[in-house]
């Protein structure tokens, strides 16, 4: 009875052995597996991009480039983030996020010209601009807008730099020699006179023996003579 005893115990401690030497083993391959396969992130921060990748490949990883960011500390076209970090291990072959430097943050100046000042100003602010230096001029456009501005447009500056403004302070006035309205009719003088941004005062109904109703006898200003936009102009017509 105790042999058979001994005897199973003995066999239950050589299975177990055997399973828990089975086990190790098994670990022991797997580690050496896993070890034997993993690679250490090489830096690669500060090289340019394709030997960037050129490293990678090397140590059996693959670089991946991706979209640039700004960093004022790298020059641009080297590699200023890579992901996963320096010192990670990988699994061989995998992939590992490269960004290259484009160097200082910039902004693209917009096109100011002929926009109103207020306008201007506010598409400065959002782009993280502002105004600097503002000079005035008169009779360069036909309204309070900027006129130019230093530096011009698609130029590259530092966010928060200031943009020097030539705004036109009030609007150009338009000169004219003045038009000969004597002898035409009423009417077709009346449609120039408004063409032309003159102001029309009351008609003067003059008696004239002889000539016919509607035509136009005198004028002030007369023909030939300089005249601004929006000047008033006094017709006498017969009547």
């Amino acid at each position: 009875m105790w042999k058979r005893i001994v005897g199973l115990l003995r066999w239950v401690a050589l299975a177990g052995g055997f399973l828990v030497g089975a086990l190790a083993a098994g670990w022991l391959v797997l580690w050496v597996g896993l070890h034997s396969s993993a690679v250490r992130v090489p830096s690669v921060v500060g090289i340019e991009g394709t030997h960037a990748v050129e490293i990678l490949h090397e140590h059996g990883l693959t670089g991946r480039l991706r979209e640039g960011v700004f960093d004022p500390a790298v020059s641009p076209g080297l590699i200023a983030l890579q992901q996963p970090a320096a010192g990670f291990q990988l699994k061989r072959g995998a992939t590992v996020r490269l960004a290259p430097s484009l160097g200082r943050e910039a902004r693209r100046v917009p096109d100011l010209a002929t926009l109103p000042l207020s306008l201007a100003e506010a598409e400065l602010d959002g782009m993280g601009l502002r105004t600097g230096r503002r000079s005035e001029v008169e009779g360069l456009a036909d309204a309070v807008v900027v006129v130019a501005h230093s530096p011009g447009a698609g130029a590259l500056v530092s966010p928060g730099s200031p943009l020097a403004l030539l705004v036109n302070r009030s609007p150009r006035i338009r000169r004219f020699v003045m038009p000969d309205f004597v002898g035409t009719r009423e009417s077709d003088a009346v449609r120039v006179i408004r063409a032309l941004g003159f102001r029309l005062a009351e008609a003067q109904r003059v008696p004239y023996a002889g000539v016919q109703t509607g035509l136009v006898l005198r004028q002030d200003p007369s023909a030939g003579g300089p005249v601004v936009e929006g000047s008033v102009v006094v017709l006498w017509v017969s009547r």
